[in-house]
Protein backbone atom coordinates (compact mmCIF):
# COMPACT_ATOMS: atom_id res chain seq x y z
CA UNK A 1 0.00 0.00 0.00
CA UNK A 2 1.35 3.37 -1.15
CA UNK A 3 1.60 5.58 2.16
CA UNK A 4 0.96 9.81 1.05
CA UNK A 5 1.98 12.50 4.21
CA UNK A 6 -0.25 15.21 4.23
CA UNK A 7 0.89 18.54 5.69
CA UNK A 8 -1.88 20.63 6.66
CA UNK A 9 -4.07 17.20 6.86
CA UNK A 10 -6.33 19.08 9.89
CA UNK A 11 -7.10 22.24 7.41
CA UNK A 12 -10.32 22.70 5.42
CA UNK A 13 -9.02 20.92 2.11
CA UNK A 14 -7.20 18.49 4.22
CA UNK A 15 -10.50 17.18 5.31
CA UNK A 16 -12.08 17.11 2.64
CA UNK A 17 -9.43 15.49 0.62
CA UNK A 18 -8.30 12.54 2.67
CA UNK A 19 -12.03 10.56 2.39
CA UNK A 20 -10.90 10.50 -1.87
CA UNK A 21 -7.59 9.94 -1.27
CA UNK A 22 -8.41 6.77 1.02
CA UNK A 23 -11.47 5.83 -1.47
CA UNK A 24 -8.32 5.73 -3.84
CA UNK A 25 -6.46 2.82 -1.59
CA UNK A 26 -3.89 4.92 0.17
CA UNK A 27 -2.61 5.15 3.43
CA UNK A 28 -2.74 8.35 4.85
CA UNK A 29 -0.15 9.84 7.39
CA UNK A 30 -1.57 13.07 8.90
CA UNK A 31 0.79 15.69 9.78
CA UNK A 32 -0.97 18.79 11.29
CA UNK A 33 0.45 21.34 14.61
CA UNK A 34 -3.89 20.41 15.13
CA UNK A 35 -5.17 16.83 15.75
CA UNK A 36 -7.72 16.18 13.60
CA UNK A 37 -11.19 16.21 14.31
CA UNK A 38 -11.42 12.38 13.32
CA UNK A 39 -9.26 10.13 12.43
CA UNK A 40 -10.27 7.44 9.66
CA UNK A 41 -9.42 3.67 9.26
CA UNK A 42 -6.17 4.13 6.67
CA UNK A 43 -4.94 7.19 8.65
CA UNK A 44 -2.42 7.92 11.52
CA UNK A 45 -1.93 11.03 13.08
CA UNK A 46 1.72 12.75 13.57
CA UNK A 47 1.58 15.69 15.29
CA UNK A 48 4.47 18.04 13.87
CA UNK A 49 5.28 21.30 13.15
CA UNK A 50 6.86 21.63 9.41
CA UNK A 51 9.23 24.90 10.84
CA UNK A 52 11.12 21.71 12.87
CA UNK A 53 12.64 20.21 9.95
CA UNK A 54 14.63 16.78 12.21
CA UNK A 55 11.27 16.26 13.59
CA UNK A 56 9.25 16.82 10.53
CA UNK A 57 11.68 14.21 8.91
CA UNK A 58 11.92 12.07 11.23
CA UNK A 59 7.74 12.21 10.80
CA UNK A 60 8.27 11.64 7.00
CA UNK A 61 10.61 8.87 7.29
CA UNK A 62 8.87 5.71 5.09
CA UNK A 63 6.09 7.72 3.81
CA UNK A 64 5.99 7.35 -0.48
CA UNK A 65 5.17 11.09 -1.14
CA UNK A 66 4.18 14.01 0.24
CA UNK A 67 1.37 15.76 -0.12
CA UNK A 68 2.31 19.48 0.96
CA UNK A 69 -1.41 21.81 2.11
CA UNK A 70 0.43 23.74 4.95
CA UNK A 71 0.59 27.30 4.19
CA UNK A 72 -0.84 30.54 5.56
CA UNK A 73 -3.86 31.04 3.71
CA UNK A 74 -4.99 34.29 4.21
CA UNK A 75 -4.26 37.35 2.66
CA UNK A 76 -2.58 38.51 5.57
CA UNK A 77 -1.17 42.37 5.71
CA UNK A 78 1.81 41.11 7.80
CA UNK A 79 3.99 39.29 5.76
CA UNK A 80 5.77 37.70 8.36
CA UNK A 81 2.99 34.96 8.22
CA UNK A 82 3.47 34.22 5.05
CA UNK A 83 6.98 33.91 4.81
CA UNK A 84 7.13 31.86 7.80
CA UNK A 85 4.31 29.09 6.82
CA UNK A 86 4.34 29.60 3.37
CA UNK A 87 7.58 30.15 2.45
CA UNK A 88 10.11 28.68 5.09
CA UNK A 89 7.49 26.20 5.90
CA UNK A 90 7.64 24.87 2.25
CA UNK A 91 11.40 24.94 2.38
CA UNK A 92 11.11 22.94 5.50
CA UNK A 93 9.26 20.25 3.91
CA UNK A 94 11.54 19.98 0.55
CA UNK A 95 14.84 19.73 2.76
CA UNK A 96 12.76 17.18 5.06
CA UNK A 97 11.98 15.68 2.23
CA UNK A 98 15.48 15.13 0.86
CA UNK A 99 16.76 14.69 4.62
CA UNK A 100 14.17 11.59 4.95
CA UNK A 101 14.33 10.00 1.57
CA UNK A 102 11.20 11.07 -0.04
CA UNK A 103 11.33 11.27 -3.44
CA UNK A 104 7.75 12.61 -4.99
CA UNK A 105 6.04 15.74 -3.59
CA UNK A 106 2.78 17.06 -4.48
CA UNK A 107 2.41 20.95 -3.89
CA UNK A 108 -0.35 22.64 -3.46
CA UNK A 109 -0.38 25.87 -4.97
CA UNK A 110 -3.10 28.08 -5.97
CA UNK A 111 -4.78 29.59 -9.37
CA UNK A 112 -4.46 33.03 -7.71
CA UNK A 113 -0.24 32.82 -8.71
CA UNK A 114 -2.12 33.73 -12.28
CA UNK A 115 -4.89 35.84 -10.40
CA UNK A 116 -3.84 39.22 -12.45
CA UNK A 117 -4.81 37.83 -15.51
CA UNK A 118 -7.69 38.12 -17.29
CA UNK A 119 -10.13 35.19 -16.71
CA UNK A 120 -10.06 35.66 -20.99
CA UNK A 121 -8.34 34.44 -23.06
CA UNK A 122 -7.69 30.89 -21.33
CA UNK A 123 -4.90 30.88 -18.71
CA UNK A 124 -2.32 27.98 -19.41
CA UNK A 125 0.30 27.16 -16.78
CA UNK A 126 3.23 28.49 -19.17
CA UNK A 127 2.69 32.10 -18.18
CA UNK A 128 4.69 33.93 -15.59
CA UNK A 129 3.37 34.54 -12.23
CA UNK A 130 1.16 37.01 -12.04
CA UNK A 131 0.13 37.04 -8.08
CA UNK A 132 -2.84 38.87 -6.88
CA UNK A 133 -2.33 38.93 -3.46
CA UNK A 134 0.37 37.87 -0.78
CA UNK A 135 -1.39 34.51 -0.24
CA UNK A 136 -0.37 34.05 -3.83
CA UNK A 137 3.08 35.66 -3.78
CA UNK A 138 4.16 32.61 -1.13
CA UNK A 139 2.37 29.48 -3.00
CA UNK A 140 4.73 31.18 -5.91
CA UNK A 141 7.76 31.04 -4.24
CA UNK A 142 6.86 27.36 -3.51
CA UNK A 143 6.24 26.66 -7.04
CA UNK A 144 9.64 28.08 -7.41
CA UNK A 145 11.11 26.11 -5.01
CA UNK A 146 9.34 22.76 -6.06
CA UNK A 147 11.22 23.79 -9.51
CA UNK A 148 14.68 23.90 -7.90
CA UNK A 149 14.28 20.51 -6.04
CA UNK A 150 13.13 18.91 -9.12
CA UNK A 151 15.82 19.70 -11.54
CA UNK A 152 18.06 20.39 -9.15
CA UNK A 153 18.33 17.78 -6.24
CA UNK A 154 16.30 14.97 -8.77
CA UNK A 155 12.88 14.82 -6.81
CA UNK A 156 9.90 14.10 -8.56
CA UNK A 157 6.85 17.70 -7.67
CA UNK A 158 3.70 18.36 -9.25
CA UNK A 159 2.62 21.70 -8.39
CA UNK A 160 -1.44 21.83 -8.52
CA UNK A 161 -2.95 24.91 -8.98
CA UNK A 162 -6.22 24.32 -6.75
CA UNK A 163 -9.22 26.27 -7.37
CA UNK A 164 -12.10 26.41 -5.56
CA UNK A 165 -12.82 23.73 -3.06
CA UNK A 166 -16.50 24.63 -2.02
CA UNK A 167 -19.09 21.86 -2.76
CA UNK A 168 -20.26 23.74 -5.48
CA UNK A 169 -19.46 26.64 -6.84
CA UNK A 170 -20.74 29.82 -6.01
CA UNK A 171 -20.82 32.54 -8.55
CA UNK A 172 -19.49 32.76 -12.08
CA UNK A 173 -15.97 33.44 -11.56
CA UNK A 174 -15.92 30.66 -9.81
CA UNK A 175 -17.95 28.50 -12.52
CA UNK A 176 -14.29 28.44 -13.93
CA UNK A 177 -12.30 27.10 -11.34
CA UNK A 178 -14.35 24.91 -9.28
CA UNK A 179 -12.81 21.73 -8.38
CA UNK A 180 -14.71 18.64 -6.91
CA UNK A 181 -12.42 16.79 -4.18
CA UNK A 182 -12.93 13.22 -6.07
CA UNK A 183 -11.26 15.46 -9.10
CA UNK A 184 -8.34 16.71 -6.91
CA UNK A 185 -8.14 13.49 -5.16
CA UNK A 186 -7.39 12.54 -9.14
CA UNK A 187 -4.62 14.43 -9.49
CA UNK A 188 -2.60 13.75 -6.71
CA UNK A 189 -3.04 10.45 -7.70
CA UNK A 190 -1.54 11.66 -10.76
CA UNK A 191 1.31 12.94 -8.69
CA UNK A 192 1.65 9.97 -6.73
CA UNK A 193 1.83 7.45 -9.81
CA UNK A 194 2.91 9.25 -12.85
CA UNK A 195 6.28 7.33 -14.32
CA UNK A 196 9.20 9.74 -15.45
CA UNK A 197 7.92 12.80 -13.42
CA UNK A 198 10.23 15.59 -13.14
CA UNK A 199 8.43 18.94 -12.54
CA UNK A 200 5.06 19.68 -13.86
CA UNK A 201 2.25 22.07 -13.26
CA UNK A 202 -1.81 21.28 -13.52
CA UNK A 203 -4.91 23.48 -12.97
CA UNK A 204 -6.69 21.99 -9.84
CA UNK A 205 -10.26 22.33 -11.13
CA UNK A 206 -12.71 20.35 -12.67
CA UNK A 207 -14.07 20.16 -16.32
CA UNK A 208 -13.88 24.30 -17.02
CA UNK A 209 -13.28 23.32 -20.93
CA UNK A 210 -13.23 27.14 -22.37
CA UNK A 211 -13.52 29.10 -19.37
CA UNK A 212 -10.67 30.68 -17.28
CA UNK A 213 -8.13 27.97 -18.05
CA UNK A 214 -6.24 25.71 -20.06
CA UNK A 215 -5.68 22.88 -18.41
CA UNK A 216 -4.08 20.59 -21.08
CA UNK A 217 -1.21 19.83 -19.31
CA UNK A 218 -2.88 17.94 -17.03
CA UNK A 219 -4.85 15.99 -19.69
CA UNK A 220 -1.71 14.92 -21.25
CA UNK A 221 -1.09 13.42 -17.73
CA UNK A 222 -3.62 11.95 -17.75
CA UNK A 223 -6.52 13.66 -15.71
CA UNK A 224 -9.81 13.20 -16.72
CA UNK A 225 -12.26 15.00 -14.36
CA UNK A 226 -15.76 14.16 -13.43
CA UNK A 227 -17.21 17.07 -11.77
CA UNK A 228 -18.13 19.44 -13.84
CA UNK A 229 -19.52 22.89 -12.36
CA UNK A 230 -21.40 24.42 -15.83
CA UNK A 231 -23.95 22.14 -14.38
CA UNK A 232 -24.34 24.93 -12.03
CA UNK A 233 -24.49 27.63 -14.42
CA UNK A 234 -28.19 28.48 -14.68
CA UNK A 235 -28.59 28.97 -10.59
CA UNK A 236 -25.14 30.69 -10.12
CA UNK A 237 -25.92 33.14 -13.25
CA UNK A 238 -29.44 33.78 -11.77
CA UNK A 239 -28.18 34.80 -8.52
CA UNK A 240 -24.72 36.11 -9.90
CA UNK A 241 -25.56 38.03 -13.35
CA UNK A 242 -22.80 40.04 -15.74
CA UNK A 243 -22.64 43.46 -15.03
CA UNK A 244 -23.65 45.22 -18.16
CA UNK A 245 -20.45 45.30 -20.75
CA UNK A 246 -18.10 48.38 -20.84
CA UNK A 247 -19.59 49.27 -17.30
CA UNK A 248 -17.25 50.59 -14.81
CA UNK A 249 -18.37 46.88 -12.82
CA UNK A 250 -16.85 45.22 -16.11
CA UNK A 251 -13.86 46.59 -15.93
CA UNK A 252 -12.99 46.45 -12.28
CA UNK A 253 -10.30 43.85 -11.00
CA UNK A 254 -12.95 41.77 -9.04
CA UNK A 255 -14.46 41.48 -12.46
CA UNK A 256 -11.71 41.17 -14.84
CA UNK A 257 -9.40 38.36 -13.94
CA UNK A 258 -9.12 35.17 -12.25
CA UNK A 259 -8.34 36.86 -8.76
CA UNK A 260 -11.38 38.38 -8.27
CA UNK A 261 -11.94 39.99 -5.00
CA UNK A 262 -8.24 39.10 -4.15
CA UNK A 263 -7.09 41.15 -7.02
CA UNK A 264 -9.53 43.74 -6.05
CA UNK A 265 -8.30 44.30 -2.32
CA UNK A 266 -5.76 47.45 -2.51
CA UNK A 267 -5.34 47.45 -6.42
CA UNK A 268 -4.20 51.13 -7.47
CA UNK A 269 -5.14 52.58 -10.43
CA UNK A 270 -6.98 51.44 -13.78
CA UNK A 271 -7.05 47.64 -15.20
CA UNK A 272 -5.58 48.47 -18.18
CA UNK A 273 -2.27 46.94 -17.86
CA UNK A 274 -3.76 44.05 -17.28
CA UNK A 275 -5.07 43.90 -20.74
CA UNK A 276 -3.18 42.84 -23.35
CA UNK A 277 -2.46 45.78 -24.84
CA UNK A 278 -4.80 45.53 -28.01
CA UNK A 279 -7.75 45.46 -25.32
CA UNK A 280 -6.10 48.19 -23.58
Amino acid sequence: MITIAITGASGAVGRALRPELLKLGYALWLLDRVTPASISAGETFHPVDILQRQALASALAGCDAVLHLASCTVDDPDWSAHLSLSVEGTLSVFEACRDAGVSRVVYASSHHVVGLYPRQPAVDVGLFHRPDSRYAAGKAVGETLGSLYAYKFGLSVLVIRIGNADPQPQDRRRLGNWVAMADLAQLVDIGVKSEALTFEIVYGVSDTTGNTYDNGNAYRLGYRPVGRPMDYRSQVLAADPAPAEGSTEARSPAELTVGGMFSQREYVGLTDRLLPRGDA
